[in-house]
């Protein structure tokens, strides 16, 4: 789903480009236990002499929305994909950050005829002048056997049709994630409602089907991709451990321009924790993949274990320390902004790793209540950068009024942009 300084939600069975080869990857790898630091409140390990960061909130463009995506193009260009009212999705909105404020990028989406709400999830874009986002009914999909694309073209948006379900009585169409590599070529993912992994491409003029590995699979699902250029194109998600069996294990797929292949990922499995997926991906080179994930069983919601694979080009290493910071927390987003300084979601926390140590990180401070009836909760959804300097973590914050009925409260949701930066460029 985009380009280098791209990262990236929580998409469950039934609810962030670059490396490998065709062939399958090698080796297990090592297993490394990230420990345990305290929760970190506006600060950061310095990014370099000259520069040492601390997070800011940002003044969104719309305060009302809830903002779904994020992507750097640079750290004078990043895209934002909110939708304008988050009860109602009454339309959709980008915003684009030009170093020094968030202003809106130009006629925003409009809600679609004969739909009266709905809104966007994904985005990513290949340049300032080409990009995608998915848009959906509010009300949910029951109906949909083709959803909908908004294209970012020269300063407007066009509305465009996905591939139809192959099968549209059995299998209806889920897509969620999309990367953009150039104007005529973009992929996206998803899912046929269990009846196998989705995967679309754009050609410059539609949208079709593709064929890779686990479009018939049982149960198998994509749920980001992440492209480096138009020959190294991962996906990742989760399939079935063995045929009519219930349990789910990591996946993932690569693209190296002429077909898509498996990639052989290493077990994640462990005692109590017999299943798996692959959530979020950012891959950075031939020799350096990130893919995030999270293991543990469905009898137990509260106690999956977030974790990260990394690829160095020769061998996999599974990292379960985020898991051990966060538990019960689903990795939903991934941004590498170095070698040892990597960044992630897990559910609505933000999570940072330097070296081999995780920690919590709240880059907005301590807040009154912490989400009680006085409080105020704040809930990350993904993240982006251009460097150690300069990161974004993006999402909504949520708060309660009192209201004239005893017992009752109002709850408002908001824009949050928290930006970790060393100031205006």
């Amino acid at each position: 789903m985009r380009n280098p300084l791209r990262s990236r939600r929580n998409p469950l069975p039934d609810t962030p480009r670059r490396p490998r080869r065709a062939t399958a990857l090698l080796g297990l790898g090592t297993l490394v236990t990230g420990t345990l630091s305290g929760v970190l409140a506006g600060s950061a390990v310095p990014a370099n002499a000259a520069c040492t960061p601390a997070w800011k909130m940002e003044t969104p463009a719309f305060p009302a929305s809830e903002v779904q995506d994020v992507e750097a193009l640079s750290a004078k260009d990043v895209r934002f994909t909110a939708n304008v009212d988050s009860d109602w999705g009454a339309g959709l909105s980008e915003t684009v950050w030009d170093g020094s404020k968030n202003t809106g990028t130009g006629p925003q989406i409009p809600v679609q005829p004969k739909r009266p709400v709905f809104k966007g999830t994904r985005g990513s874009y290949d340049s300032a002048s080409s990009g995608w986002v998915i848009v959906q009914p509010a009300g949910g999909g029951a109906d949909i056997a083709v959803m909908t694309m908004a294209r970012w073209d020269g300063g407007r948006w066009r509305l465009y049709p996905t591939a139809a379900s192959p099968d549209p009585k059995n299998g209806r169409v889920r897509l969620l994630d999309v990367a953009s590599v150039a104007p005529d070529d973009a992929w996206a993912v998803g899912d046929l409602d269990m009846s196998g992994a989705l995967l679309e491409h754009w050609d410059g003029t539609e949208w079709t089907l593709a064929d890779h590995p686990s479009a018939s699979g049982q149960g198998s699902a994509l749920i980001q991709i992440d492209a480096v250029s138009a020959n190294d194109v991962w996906a990742v998600g989760y399939k079935r451990a063995r045929p009519a069996e219930g349990v789910f294990i990591p996946y993932a797929e690569h693209y190296d321009g002429t077909k898509w292949t498996e990639v052989e990922l290493p077990s994640v499995v462990a005692p109590g924790m017999p299943e798996g997926i692959a959530s979020t991906v950012v891959a950075n080179g031939p020799d350096d993949v990130y893919i995030g994930g999270w293991r543990g069983t469905w009898t137990d919601w509260n106690g999956y274990r977030g974790l990260v694979m990394h690829w160095d080009g020769k061998k996999w290493s599974v990292d379960t320390g985020p898991g051990d910071v966060k538990q019960g927390g689903f990795m939903n987003a991934l941004y590498a902004a170095g070698p040892d300084d990597l960044w992630a979601i897990a559910d609505s926390t933000l999570l940072h790793r330097t070296g081999t140590t995780w920690t919590k990180v709240a880059p907005e401070g301590a807040q009154p209540g912490g989400g009680g009836a006085a409080g105020v909760t704040y809930l990350y959804r993904a993240l982006a950068g251009s460097g150690p300097g300069d990161v974004w973590a993006v999402g909504s914050y949520e708060y309660t009024d009192p209201s004239p009925m005893p017992g009752l409260a109002y709850a408002t949701k908001r824009t949050a942009l928290a930006h970790l930066t060393c100031g205006v460029r």
